[in-house]
């Protein structure tokens, strides 16, 4: 069983440009993990795959039933009720093994996005697709369920395309991995296939891309060396071409005209208009391979965020008492955010994480209603943006001054995307999206940072670069995730909530 995609190109109805341009490749059973930065084409690539969309030009093997689960869990699957009604063995086994009770499905709005986020992949595996391609499977999972679904989708036998950025769930799951790599500086693209998971084939990569940095640097040298040898022998080229000229010999001289004549005869001098000649051909050769030995740039993270703490000492105060969460409730001490405090929230899915921030952003509204002075700048970054709010921040972008739209659009090329592609219109992906708000808000200088789930949708170089920016932010944090490699790089005080109480841990 394979499926393969033959000379594809596709082009988003608003974009100048093909996403994807005469792309080859087959997907055979088993594992296959798509990787690249954002925006590169990977999620539009699998709805082709899956006959979601079809594309401008080119062909896909058909007579595969196919499945995709979505990376938005804003949108109950279309099988959601067909699954909650069954209760046979294989929906009781699928329930058994995300932890899934009979009443979620019917309990959608109301879930976490990590609830959701099961639901939406135990819909696709349900259906006993031949072709199942999962989209950032563990965005919104916590420890335990990425545990549940890495065993999961390890048990499925058909062929599987996986887009993730999750290197642990690549290593564990994938047989190889077919990597959007940049092929020149005009951002063209092509699709590298290497065997195993994301380690490896991450190995080979940068074997690859040292050898490529190695040959250009040996391509540039001799490049410099011949253009260097070039204008000598010009120089040499030009002196010969005066000797050889009889304007300004006296007429009567002969045997000046003579010995000119012969040079040309014999091409003593000819020769060096020649080797000039030939050392064109050299340095264009020399210029070829320095083209071919393209090395991709990589932006270092080194966002800079222009914000000092907020003068008042306690950004935020949270009083005692017990709010609704789910079908009980969350009790919560008293607490006070300090306006350099770097807080990390976790908990596992369902806990109440979510439900604290919007405890949290609702007290804020009260608390600046009774502040005049001193007003809270904050920079919220939902954990799925609605459609209007995506609708909002590009509209907003759009109308900003050209001098603060180059400030935004420097902070995402800093993020590792392409600011032109993501506002020529065309469907934006949500780690675009997510880094086009993170970079919207900058310019405001916040004094307070609310993120949930700031590395869902994220490459790994953005997560990298956004870590950074975060670990130098000089105001306060609060900051929900599952990734704890993150939090610890960013925060200095833990929240968890387990058990309906949350508990704060200062490391």
């Amino acid at each position: 069983m394979q499926l393969a995609l033959t000379r594809v190109t596709y082009t988003h109805p608003a974009a100048q440009d093909p996403i994807l341009s005469n792309v080859t490749i087959a997907f055979p059973q088993g594992w296959t993990g798509l990787l690249g930065d954002n925006g590169c084409g990977k999620s539009t690539l699998a709805k082709i795959a899956c006959g979601l969309i079809a594309p401008d030009s080119g062909t896909v093997s058909n007579g595969l039933f196919a499945a995709y689960c979505p990376q938005e869990a804003d949108e109950a699957p279309a099988t959601l009720a067909d699954f909650a009604l069954d209760f046979g063995r294989e929906a009781r086994s699928l329930r058994k093994r995300l932890s899934l009770t009979d009443d979620m499905p019917w309990r959608w709005d109301e879930l976490s996005f990590g609830e959701r986020k099961k639901l939406q992949i135990a819909c696709s595996l349900w259906q006993r697709p031949d072709v199942l391609a999962v989209d950032e499977p563990t965005n919104h999972l916590d420890r335990e369920a990425r545990a549940q679904l890495t065993g999961l989708l390890a048990s499925f036998t058909g062929v599987g395309i996986l887009v993730s950025h999750d290197r642990d769930l690549l290593d564990a799951l994938v047989e190889r991995c077919a990597s959007f790599e940049p092929t020149g500086p005009r951002g063209e693209m092509r699709i590298v296939v290497r065997p195993g998971g994301y380690s490896a084939g991450h190995m080979q990569a940068e074997r690859e891309r040292a050898t490529a940095a190695g040959e250009r640097k040996r391509a540039k040298g001799e490049l410099a060396r011949l253009a260097a040898e070039r204008g000598q022998r010009s120089q040499e080229a030009a002196r010969s071409d005066a000797r050889r000229s009889k304007r300004g010999l006296d007429p009567k001289d002969r045997s000046a005209r003579a010995k000119i004549d012969l040079a040309i005869f014999t091409g003593q001098d000819g020769a060096r208009g020649k080797l000039l000649r030939q050392m064109d051909g050299r340095i264009a050769a020399a210029q070829s391979r320095a083209d071919a030995a393209f090395v991709p740039k990589r932006y270092d993270g080194s966002l800079f965020l222009d914000a000092k703490p907020s003068p008042r000492k306690t950004v935020l105060h949270i009083p005692a008492g017990r709010i609704p969460c789910g079908e009980s409730e969350l009790d919560l001490p008293e607490l006070f955010v300090g306006n350099t405090e770097r807080i990390g929230i976790i908990g596992p899915n369902g806990a109440g994480k979510t439900t604290l921030l919007d405890h949290l952003r609702a007290l804020l509204h009260l608390q600046a209603e009774h502040r005049d002075a001193h007003a809270l700048t904050i920079l919220d970054i939902p954990q799925e943006p609605s459609r209007e709010q995506r609708s909002q921040i590009l509209e907003e972008v759009r109308s900003l001054s050209p001098a603060d739209r180059g400030h935004v659009f420097s902070c995402v090329a800093q993020l590792n995307s392409e600011p032109d592609r993501i506002m020529e219109g065309a469907a934006t992906s949500p780690g675009e999206l997510r880094k086009l708000m993170i970079a919207r808000g900058l310019p405001d200088a916040p004094a307070l940072i609310i993120m949930d789930e700031p590395t869902n949708h994220l490459d790994l170089h953005s997560v990298e670069a956004l870590e950074q920016a975060l670990a130098q932010f000089g105001g306060a944090l609060l900051l929900v995730s599952h990734d704890h490699a993150f939090l610890r790089a960013c925060t200095s005080i833990t929240w968890e909530i387990e058990a309906g109480a949350l508990k704060v841990t200062q490391h």
